[in-house]
Parts: structure tokens; C-alpha cells; sequence
């Protein structure tokens, strides 16, 4: 073909006025020869073009290098992170939000579920039902362990003995307290004594060291057993009798740096703290007193739950106030959480973490988990609804992994993280 001005391929203009494609070169002739080959064999043969390059010593070392340098950059992002990541206390003050979870259903009684206690392993638990029975749970694994059958069908309570000695005492409308020794192994359950003396129901009850007991009861009293002096009269069996309160006791709680201190709940709305050897109480908390919302509707102040967070502050559940932190130096609460009239509803009982950083409430639920040193929170870090009926009780082991709760939908549960 004729070559214009530049050295191009001249193009001729057909006799309809269209014009012809530029003749074939060999760059054109090599690209429709690839576009006519399949994308496979396009693919195969770069691969064999390349295989011999990637056979190369040096070119493999270079590949390891490259991979070394990608794994260094991804831990120092990875640790980027982390750093980024915000503390256990934000910057209002508040903890990381809990992730607590059911864990285990124990399910085995035929009535409601009002009381659960950790035996000093924290792998089993003991949890009393108003059908008559307290079952000893492997909580791990959610078995049945042992059964003690009770005589009085109406059961309020159990608590087992923090210490060696096997201990567990039962108690509920009959007015009376039982000690079982709980049996090791094989052998068979020794014959529970049984310790009259109160003239209302018992309530709760808590062991302050061993052979020790404190007993709370509807007579407005609570009472000290010591086990390995039981006097022989079978009317009364009391060591010491502490009165003080002005209406039925609800809750007990042991000091956990002192065998001689307890605290006792009330429903006149007050909390006492106590020693063994005085008829007198040596601190006086009322609810009625704390920073209460003003207007609010709320009628019954009983201190439904008390739990100790240190040997001078308490968190106290109530009937309708919510829940309190006292501080037993200024008799005061220091701190309240959920006392929003909107948020006042029944709070049954209370536990501590074994930080004394988080309390759990039970309500009529679920099991609602406050940051204590969050002032006045109307929120809780995290609101659980392990059961369809009201938690009666919570329980935190002494290794703190877990809470275990009791409910009136005739079950326990273990929650954890």
C-alpha cells in the first residue's frame, strides 16, 4: 500500500463512500491469534512462562521477606488496637459493659425456687424449693448431687457453711432451723438437728464461722445457735437473742473480714449491723433516710436483700426504693441505683462480685448488674432475664466465676461469661 506524508498506511475510500481497514501488520496478526485462543490455554501458557522464574533461589527468599514483613505489619496494627481499645472505665466513669450469660438450668424441684447457696468448693450448690426437698448440684455439669427431704414443705431458705465441717442449715414456716451434714461419698446422711427456740417463722440464716449460726425470723429477732453447746431444753435453744428491729427480719449477712459481725434486713426499712456479746447494734441504716427521690409512690421500704462489699459498705435491695450502697461511717447511702420512679420495682436480693465492683440485683425479671462506682445510675450495665418468674435469691462462689439464681419458675441457673 501507498504510504502518505508520514510513513502511515494510506486508507482508500470505497465507491459507497466507506473506507477499508488498514491492512494486516504483524502486531495485528499476533493480537487476533491470542483472542482467538481460549483464556485457559492464555493462562497455561503464562504459568509455563513464569514457572521457571518462581524455581529461582532468589526470588523465593524474596517471597519469605515479603511474608516476614506482612506478619510484622499485621501484629503492629493488631497492636494499634489494642491500645485504642477504651479502659475498664470509660470516660463517664462506668465499667465495660458485662457479657454475663445462662450458663447451666437446673432443672429438679416441683415448686418455687426461693434460696440457693455455694458449698466452699464453688462446684456445688444447694437450692431450697417450697415442694419440700433441698438439692445439692454439681453446677459444672448441672447433676444432682444429693437430695435432703424436709419435713415442712414450706422452705425458705438454705445455707451452707463456708469451711470444712459440711454444714448446711434449712429453716421455713415452721418456726424451727435444721442442720444437716451434708454426707461425703458414700455414707449415708446423719440425722439433722433441729433448733427450736424462735416464735416466727425463720426467715434466712448464715453461718459466722464453724458450729456458728445466726438465724433471722418473722418475731422481728434474730438468733445466735452454737452448735457444739446446745442447751437440753428443747423450748428454746438460743445462745444470744438480738431485738431491735420493729418488724419481721428478711436477710442476714456475714462480715467477710470478721467472725463476729452481721447485718441484718428488715421490713421496717432498716439495716443493723451487729456483734457477737452485744444486745445493742453498732450502726443503724435506714432506707427511709437515703436520697429518695421526692414525690415518689413508693410504700414498703423492706430491705429485701443485704450483702456486704467490704466490713463498712453494704448494698441493700428493697421492696420499692431500689437498691442502695451504705457506708456504714456516715450511715448514709453513698450511693443508689435505679431509684427513678419510673425503675421502682420489686428488688428481692443482692451479691457482690468478688471485686465488690459489680452488685446484682434480682428483681421480678431478671437479674439487673450495676457498676458501684457509677454515682446515681438509673441504667444498669447489663438487665438478664434467666427465668420467666421472679428471682428469689443470688449467690456469688467464693472463687467469683459465676452467679447462680433461684426463681419461682421451679429452676436455678448458673450465669458466667
Amino acid at each position: 500500500p501507498r504510504s502518505g506524508p508520514s510513513g502511515a498506511a494510506s486508507v482508500r475510500p470505497t465507491p459507497g463512500g466507506r473506507t477499508r481497514d488498514p491492512p494486516w501488520t504483524p502486531a495485528r496478526r499476533t493480537a487476533a491469534a491470542a483472542a482467538r485462543g481460549s483464556p485457559q490455554k492464555a493462562q497455561r501458557r503464562t504459568k509455563t512462562q513464569m514457572a521457571p522464574e518462581l524455581n529461582k533461589p532468589e526470588l523465593k527468599a524474596k517471597l519469605r521477606a515479603t511474608r516476614v514483613a506482612v506478619e510484622q505489619l499485621q501484629h503492629r496494627v493488631n497492636d494499634a488496637l489494642e491500645r485504642q481499645k477504651p479502659s475498664p472505665l470509660t470516660r463517664e466513669g462506668a465499667a465495660a459493659p458485662a457479657k454475663l450469660r445462662k450458663r447451666r438450668s437446673l432443672k429438679g424441684h416441683f415448686g418455687k425456687v426461693v434460696s440457693v447457696s455455694w458449698l466452699p468448693d464453688s462446684n456445688r450448690l444447694a437450692t431450697a424449693a417450697q415442694d419440700g426437698n433441698v438439692i445439692i448440684w454439681h453446677a459444672p455439669s448441672g447433676r444432682k448431687a444429693q437430695l435432703l427431704p424436709l419435713k415442712n414443705q414450706w422452705a425458705m431458705f438454705a445455707a451452707c457453711a463456708q469451711d470444712s465441717s459440711r454444714l448446711c442449715a434449712t429453716g421455713g414456716l415452721d418456726n424451727v432451723c435444721t442442720v444437716w451434714t451434708l454426707p461425703d461419698g458414700n455414707e449415708d446422711a446423719k440425722t439433722p438437728r433441729v433448733l427450736e427456740g424462735h416464735k416466727g417463722h425463720v426467715a434466712a440464716a448464715s453461718f459466722l464461722a464453724t458450729n456458728t449460726l445466726i438465724t433471722v425470723s418473722g418475731d422481728s429477732t434474730a438468733a445466735l445457735w452454737d452448735l457444739n453447746r446446745l442447751p437440753s431444753s428443747d423450748i428454746d435453744q438460743r445462745a444470744e437473742v438480738y431485738a431491735g428491729h420493729d418488724e419481721c427480719l428478711s436477710a442476714v449477712a456475714k462480715d467477710p473480714n470478721s467472725e463476729k459481725n452481721f447485718a441484718t434486713g428488715s421490713a421496717d426499712g432498716s439495716v443493723m449491723l451487729w456483734s457477737l456479746g452485744s444486745s445493742d447494734p453498732s450502726c443503724v441504716l435506714r432506707v427511709h433516710r437515703a436520697d429518695i427521690k421526692a414525690g415518689s409512690r413508693a410504700r414498703h421500704p423492706d430491705a429485701n436483700g443485704v450483702a456486704y462489699q467490704t466490713d463498712r459498705t453494704l448494698g441493700v435491695a428493697t421492696e420499692s426504693f431500689g437498691s442502695f450502697l451504705f457506708d456504714a461511717r456516715t450511715r448514709t447511702a453513698v450511693n443508689k441505683f435505679g431509684c427513678e420512679e419510673r425503675d421502682i420495682g420489686p428488688k428481692t436480693s443482692c451479691a457482690f462480685s468478688s471485686s465488690g465492683r459489680l452488685l446484682f440485683v434480682g428483681t421480678d425479671d431478671g437479674v439487673e448488674v450495676w457498676d458501684t462506682l457509677q454515682g446515681d445510675a438509673n441504667k444498669p450495665l447489663q438487665f438478664l432475664k434467666p427465668h420467666g418468674a421472679r428471682v428469689a435469691a443470688l449467690a456469688v462462689p467464693a472463687s467469683g466465676q459465676c452467679v447462680a439464681c433461684a426463681s419461682w419458675d421451679f429452676e436455678a441457673s448458673v450465669l458466667s461469661i
